[in-house]
């Protein structure tokens, strides 16, 4: 009866694309309009390093030294911290470059890793 079936297996598409969809949709479109274009383009590049740290993880050894818990609560806190973060900087205009690289990479996904080398990596 098995070899007449056709089977079917229901998997999560991998690879990098289906990653950043993944990300993306985590974000109603309405929520994701009102935003002011310098955050819906931080969001998007924030995405996009979710998806690069997720992605690398599965190779294993040549992508990091251990297998970290990067997940999607990872991106939705780092969207709020980023969004509280523009709220506080006021509309100067300028992005704060190097905090929010501190606040998202060294903190939000950096305090998952504990190798140096993997940090310095992310």
């Amino acid at each position: 009866m098995l070899e007449r079936s056709i089977k079917l297996t229901n998997e999560p598409p991998a690879g990098f694309k289906a990653n950043m969809k993944r990300a993306i949709s985590m974000y109603k479109k309405e929520d994701f309009d009102e935003r002011e274009s310098k955050i819906r383009t931080i969001l998007f590049g924030l995405c996009y390093f979710h998806s690069v740290m997720c992605e690398r993880r599965k190779f294993g050894p040549k992508g990091f030294n251990m297998r970290y818990p990067f997940s999607e609560g990872d991106l939705r806190d780092s969207s709020i911290v980023l969004q509280n973060y523009m709220e506080g900087a006021g509309g100067s205009g300028k992005v704060p470059w190097d905090d929010l690289r501190y606040l998202i990479g060294e903190i939000m996904y950096g305090g998952h890793i504990v190798n140096d080398w993997d940090r310095l990596l992310c």
